[in-house]
């Protein structure tokens, strides 16, 4: 079984973990790390600004969007790669092992 990482859940991460999920077969894990538990849309921002839309209308909360597809998330900072140890350390110290990290931040 592999362990495959996802940095980031932006326009990137996101795809690219659904589309780990779809390609493996069950018994590999994925996981996706962000700093924040939501994923907002950029280009939006200026709508917001202006009052079109509400940040709510732009603002999509990633854990339930990933687990749906069986997808794993930590909503945590990554503070160290370390690549030799094939791991991430989080903010406050937790770490993450993988076997294959993808960085889409």
């Amino acid at each position: 079984m592999a362990h495959i990482v996802i940095m980031g859940a932006g326009l990137d991460g996101m795809p690219a973990a659904y589309e780990m999920r779809a390609a493996l077969p069950k018994e590999h894990k994925v996981t996706v790390v962000n700093a924040v538990d939501y994923f907002q849309f950029v280009p939006s921002n200026p709508w917001v600004a202006v009052g079109w839309r509400s940040r709510e209308e732009v603002i999509l909360k990633v854990g339930p969007l990933l687990g749906r597809k069986g997808i794993n998330f930590i909503a945590k900072a990554v503070t160290q790669i370390d690549a030799d140890g094939s791991k991430l350390v989080l903010d406050g110290g937790e770490t993450v092992a993988y076997d294959y990290l993808v960085i889409t931040t």
